[in-house]
């Protein structure tokens, strides 16, 4: 299929897929003239993309993780000159990315309450005296 069929199936722009090409995230697109012809291999890819970057994985994250360097397929080609993604290595950087977002949800948490407990000592403080000076956080 053309881009034109590829950008309608996956939902990506014309734009979107041919940066993804650009910066490899899409390798050995056939040519047809001066036409590329995808796959439906590239239009899954594609689609893996978009829903990747809904997640804050950046495209130039997703080169390494969709086609990391010196895996090979056992043929002597590196997945990189493949078109195929290494989809066991996408999905242990999702376990990765999860666990750093779990990480992330602790941290957010502690600051949450640290921030309540500021909070609720500036507020005493301003009931028991008129001239409340700033209070020292308890953690």
């Amino acid at each position: 299929m053309y881009i034109g069929e590829a950008s309608k199936q996956s939902g990506a722009t014309v734009k979107a897929i041919r940066l993804y090409e650009e910066l490899g995230l899409l390798s050995n697109v056939a040519r047809e003239n001066a036409y590329r012809v995808f796959t439906e291999e590239h239009v899954q890819l594609i689609k893996f993309i978009k829903v990747a970057q809904t997640f804050d994985i950046k495209l130039l994250e997703l080169k390494d993780i969709i086609y990391p360097k010196g895996i090979s397929d056992g043929s002597g080609i590196s997945s990189s000159s493949t078109n195929l993604a290494n989809w066991e290595n996408i999905v242990k950087a999702i376990a990765i990315k999860e666990e750093k977002i779990s990480k992330e949800i602790i941290k957010l948490q502690r600051h949450k309450k640290d921030l309540n407990n500021y909070k609720n000592e500036i507020q005493q403080c301003l009931l028991e005296f008129s001239d409340c000076s700033f209070p020292q956080v308890k953690k």
